[in-house]
């Protein structure tokens, strides 16, 4: 498991009371912690892991629109998929979907005051087909909707891992830790109960530029990817293992430079989610070698050219 990231240092100490604080008069403090008591924790005579086909893999890539992508988009997915298939005689990208977004899912007819519409897949096309299609990520998917569904779709699915990364559209209004975690726990805990042996690995969420002018944002988005390592520790077994990895930490994130938009990924932004990914998967479950440094990101790619 991924070591912890080192906040203890005398300079942080500062800026750790100054966020407790401000979390304790927001209502987003991490007491009290739901759902950590008899039932959580593998018991001691849990079964590990069965052992993974590493020429056999089933990967099921989930999350809302930074994982999903639009027309043109490469996406991550393209780069992780190209990354592995050369290592893992049988892999296979899994999941209810496969086209990007269309111009209807990003921007619902609704708001406009016409009929919901997620218009029509064969509209859109990915700037290189060339990968396993398949995935699991929705435009504006929130966490709290991920959570009703992930069970079902593990269980149609069938995946061997679930690489996630989903959250950010929770934190853009006002909502407590308590409720973050909550959804979190179901999350993990539904993919689970479809597949005791699934192994799931869960990014931060990354920062965008919203944080830099929203302070509530700001906090919640820290609080939230706290929850993420501690909830992932917490709810790891030997047979189901949970990892958490800090994509942004290892990979330099920067929104003005890795996005289009201040959010979603430009050409730059996908490879460095996808070596994330790919670093993780390697370092945690032993599939692939790691990502090859250094990145071929040139200055200001972006998708939108």
């Amino acid at each position: 498991m991924a070591p912890r990231r080192p906040l203890r240092r005398p300079a942080f100490l500062a800026g750790v009371l100054t966020l407790v604080l401000a979390m304790v008069g927001a209502g987003l403090w991490m007491s009290a912690r739901p759902g950590t008591g008899e039932g959580d924790r593998a018991e001691e005579s849990e079964p590990r892991a069965r052992e993974l086909d590493l020429s056999q893999v089933r990967l099921m890539p989930a999350g809302d629109s930074m994982t999903h992508g639009a027309d043109g988009d490469k996406t991550w997915r393209f780069h992780l998929w190209n990354h592995l298939d050369p290592h893992v005689e049988q892999l296979d990208f899994v999941g209810p979907f496969t086209a990007p977004a269309t111009p209807e899912q990003i921007i619902p007819p609704e708001l406009a005051g016409g009929e919901p519409d997620d218009g029509d897949p064969d509209s859109v096309a990915y700037r290189d087909p060339d990968f396993d299609q398949d995935h699991n990520a929705r435009w504006g998917r929130t966490l709290d909707d991920a959570a009703k569904t992930i069970r079902a779709d593990v269980a149609e699915h069938r995946p061997d891992i679930l690489c996630v990364m989903i959250g950010l559209n929770d934190l853009l209004f006002p909502i407590t830790a308590q409720d973050m975690e909550e959804r979190l726990r179901a999350y993990v805990l539904g993919a689970r109960a479809a597949n005791p042996d699934i192994r799931i690995l869960i990014a931060q969420a990354p920062r965008i530029a919203q944080a830099d002018n929203d302070e509530g944002f700001a906090l919640r988005l820290y609080v939230y990817n706290e929850l993420v390592q501690s909830v992932s520790e917490d709810l790891s077994t030997d047979r189901s293992p949970v990892v958490s990895f800090d994509l942004a930490e290892a990979e330099k994130w920067d929104a003005a430079a890795d996005t289009y938009d201040g959010t979603h990924p430009n050409a730059g932004g996908e490879l460095k989610i996808a070596a994330g990914f790919a670093d993780a998967l390697s370092r945690e479950f032993g599939l692939g070698p790691a990502f090859a440094r250094p990145l071929p990101i040139r200055p200001s790619e972006s998708n939108r050219a």
